[in-house]
């Protein structure tokens, strides 16, 4: 149900005077949901819909398509060529200086950027200055309920116990003369994926030695290495429970197949994890009434840990990521790296926490998830990886 009260208040605080959605074929999945629209649906033309900071909501639709928004409140225009179309949208942005959409100045936030430059420039063209909807969309789209926020813990605890059953796997299949591959390890995942009721839309992550220096390598049936005593395993694990408003979880530990993990290894990951409980305290250090943080922040605070250890160039990504009913929300990042996500970290929203440092030989991540509460800070996962797991220990 779209919730044009509490929007066109978010509007107004924002200092726009309308929220102008736009799309073609599907090409910006933020306005379905904000919308409450069906993803599935049928839009084969361009249309728009325009939130006033006051005021009647207008949609824009092609004849060919009179049935499309038909379910949002407002008034309906039909347009039959593009010159009517441009017509339609000079006539409904009247009074209307500063408008939103979603695009980001110089694409600074990639996943916002749903709204190609032509149509900016039509925009424009009518006397109009875009602004980017970087903060509505974080507002609307990855505030998360009591109903999310208890989806997200429940799958984050069943997480745990697949990945303590897949290292137990690992370890067994050593002791008893086995070489386990990567892709072998990935499919147990899965398994206990499907067993325990958790939903992926993509495989994780298994990656041992040098394969763990490549924060995105995922093994397959033709290219997968075997796991041996003394190797160093990476495991990268993300799902959530059935539902279209399920929130993911997402973790990722390491693993020493021996019974000792050497210095070296342990040296690694105890900067990775005082990067990575530096972050979290941080983030709850700011839960502070009227203390604001955005994502660059975070990233900037943990990324120091990592630098002052002499480890600068090693950490090659993101500090963490947003986490809502996608994998990678629409919210802010913790981000000055890729891009300087100068978004505010709001409350009721969860993100990725995981600095990594990729060696040639091996790579060390750590990353838990993290609720944002007015005041405090939750780390989902429990127990958070505190050494470098001896797979082999007795």
């Amino acid at each position: 149900m779209l919730r044009l009260e509490s929007i066109q208040e978010a509007i107004r605080a924002e200092g726009v005077d309308g929220w102008l959605f736009y799309d073609f074929r599907g090409s910006n999945p933020i306005a379905y949901h904000i919308l409450g629209l069906d993803p599935a649906a049928l839009y084969t033309r361009r249309w728009f819909y325009f939130i006033p900071a006051t005021g009647i909501p207008t949609r824009i639709i092609s004849a060919v398509e009179p049935h499309v928004l038909s379910e949002l409140p407002g008034a309906c225009q039909i347009f039959r060529d593009w010159r009517e179309m441009q017509d339609l949208l000079h006539t409904t942005l009247v009074g209307a200086e500063r408008v939103a959409m979603e695009y980001s100045p110089n694409s600074a936030i990639p996943v916002v950027s749903r709204v190609d430059a032509g149509t900016l420039e039509l925009i424009r063209s009518l006397g109009k200055e875009v602004v980017s909807s970087a903060n509505l969309v974080a507002a609307f789209d990855v505030r998360l309920t009591r109903e999310q926020i208890a989806s997200h813990r429940e799958a984050g605890r069943r997480l745990m116990i697949i990945k303590d059953a897949v290292f137990a796997h690992v370890r067994n299949r050593i002791l008893t003369g086995g070489e386990p591959t990567e892709y072998e390890v990935q499919q147990r995942f899965l398994d206990l994926f499907r067993e325990h009721g958790l939903i992926t839309d993509e495989p994780p992550i298994v990656a041992v030695n040098e394969h763990s220096s490549d924060p995105h390598y995922v093994p397959s049936a033709t290219q997968s290495s075997s796991i041996r005593r003394g190797d160093f395993l990476l495991v990268d694990f993300f799902a959530k429970l059935p539902g279209p408003d399920a929130i993911w979880a997402d973790y990722t530990w390491v693993a020493y197949v021996d019974r000792v993990v050497p210095q070296h290894h342990a040296r690694v990951f105890e900067i990775v994890r005082s990067a990575r409980d530096r972050g979290i305290a941080y983030l709850d250090e700011a839960r502070r009434p009227g203390k604001q943080i955005q994502g660059w922040q975070v990233d900037d605070v943990v990324r120091q840990v990592i630098y002052e250890a002499g480890y600068a160039r090693w950490f090659i990504h993101r500090t963490g990521h947003s986490i809502a009913r996608e994998l990678h929300g629409n919210g802010a990042n913790l981000d000055n790296l890729e891009t300087h996500d100068e978004r505010e970290l709001l409350d009721y929203t969860c993100c990725s926490v995981e600095p990594g440092i990729y060696l040639p030989e091996f790579g060390v991540r750590s990353e838990v998830n993290v609720i944002l509460f007015p005041e405090r800070v939750e780390v989902t996962g429990a127990p958070i990886q505190e050494e470098i797991v001896p797979l082999l220990a007795e």
